[in-house]
This record gives structure tokens, C-alpha cells and sequence, in this order.
């Protein structure tokens, strides 16, 4: 039913942001290996910039997911065992807003995935460098 599929998306999302806070702290305390000396500055710069858009969403999209549910007065709870507080009040035109948010911030999510899974392949296959190698368990070589 389409209720179930709202607490299964539910579910990964507040999954996906537990995740993320843990790889977040994960960051904070294990530097990724530099990026090649040889890599233009302009990718260097964009390689920041989308990975940090990138974690911002992956936090910015299941919290605002969670503000429209609170403001719509839907309890979240979390893989049908433990409720969730809600973070606002009920607020119809508050939780209307906040579910354009969420879907828009989901849909530049998916852009920035897939500019990011573009330039690992470009990496790969274009400039045959080791770029896609930083990202993989045990760095393994391709």
C-alpha cells in the first residue's frame, strides 16, 4: 500500500541520515587521500565543491523530509519500533513548502550524484589516471 511504501522511504531516510552523521565524524578524523598534484585546479576546486554539496544534501534532504512530516502533523517513526519527535509544529502551508524543499533538494541531490559518477568516469576512461582508485575499498587498482 502506498502508506507502507511512505514508511519504507521513511525508514532509508532516516537511515541514510544516521549514515551520513556517522560518516561525517568518520571525516573529521580520517583525512582522504591528496588529490594528484598533476589534477588541474579547476577540478580540484570542483571536486570540493560537489563532495561538500553532496554531504550537505545527504543531510539537508532526509531533515527536510522529517521538518514536512513534522509539519504535517505525520508522525515519523523509525523502521515501526521507535518514534521519532516531531521537529515542528503542525503547519499545513509550512509542511506543503517543506515537501517542495524536500523534493528539490532530492532532485539536486541525484544531479550532483550524477555529475559526480560522470566525472569518476571520465577520470577512468578519458584521463586514465587513479582518480576512481581513491574511492574503492583497499584502493585497489583498475
Amino acid at each position: 500500500t502506498k502508506l507502507q511504501l511512505v514508511s519504507y522511504h521513511k525508514w532509508i531516510g532516516i537511515t541514510l541520515l544516521l549514515l551520513v552523521v556517522l560518516r561525517l565524524f568518520w571525516r573529521l578524523t580520517h583525512t582522504p587521500p591528496a588529490l594528484p598534484d598533476a589534477l588541474p585546479r579547476w577540478q580540484k576546486t570542483a571536486s570540493g565543491a560537489v563532495h561538500h554539496g553532496l554531504y550537505l544534501l545527504l543531510v539537508a534532504v532526509p531533515l527536510s523530509g522529517w521538518l514536512m512530516s513534522s509539519a504535517k502533523g505525520i508522525q515519523t517513526v523509525w523502521f515501526g519500533l521507535l518514534p521519532l519527535p516531531d521537529l515542528l509544529n503542525k503547519n499545513k502551508e509550512l509542511g506543503d513548502f517543506l515537501g517542495y524543499v524536500h523534493e528539490s533538494l532530492n532532485d539536486l541531490l541525484l544531479l550532483l550524484v550524477a555529475v559526480h559518477i560522470a566525472a569518476a568516469l571520465k577520470h577512468r576512461f578519458i584521463d586514465h589516471d587513479e582518480i576512481l582508485s581513491r574511492m574503492l575499498p583497499a584502493r585497489k587498482q583498475l
